[in-house]
C-alpha cells in the first residue's frame, strides 16, 4: 500500500465520526420558531398607485407597517400633522382592510389599518390593489 493510500484511509477514518456527529447534531438541533399566521403573519402583497385620495391619522400616531398585518414591523409612526397619500387597499387574511400609502414629507410608504385613518382609508372598489 502506498503512503498516499495510507494517508487517504487515515483521513477518512479520522473524519467520518466527526461528519456523522455533525449530521446528528444538525438533525437534533432545536426547531426555529414557527412563522406567525393569520392576522399576525407579515405578508407583502403587490400594490400600485390607483387612488387620488389622501387623509390623516385618526389618532395621535398611526403605525405605518411593512405589510398589511399587525405582525409586520412598524416603519414609521404617522401623527395627525402628516398628510397620507393613498395608493390602494387590500383585505388581509383576518378580513381587515388596509391602505397602502406614502408619507411624502418623510419619504416613507407602507400599510396602515383603515380604522387608524380619519376617513377610513382607500376603500373604493376601483382602488383595490
Amino acid at each position: 500500500m502506498s503512503p498516499l493510500t495510507k494517508r487517504a484511509r487515515f483521513v477518512a477514518a479520522a473524519t467520518t465520526p466527526l461528519l456523522l456527529l455533525g449530521v446528528a447534531a444538525t438533525a437534533t438541533a432545536p426547531a426555529a420558531h414557527a412563522a406567525s399566521t393569520g392576522a399576525n403573519a407579515c405578508t407583502h402583497p403587490g400594490w400600485s398607485n390607483k387612488s387620488p385620495g389622501k387623509g390623516k391619522s385618526k389618532s395621535g400616531r398611526a403605525p405605518v407597517r411593512s405589510g398589511p398585518n399587525k405582525g409586520c414591523p412598524v416603519q414609521f409612526w404617522a401623527g395627525r400633522t402628516y398628510t397620507l397619500y393613498y395608493h390602494c387597499w387590500v383585505k388581509n387574511s383576518a378580513g381587515h382592510k388596509w391602505t397602502h400609502l406614502r408619507v411624502d414629507s418623510e419619504g416613507v410608504s407602507g400599510w396602515v389599518y383603515n380604522k387608524n385613518l380619519d376617513d377610513g382609508g382607500s376603500v373604493h372598489p376601483a382602488n383595490k390593489c
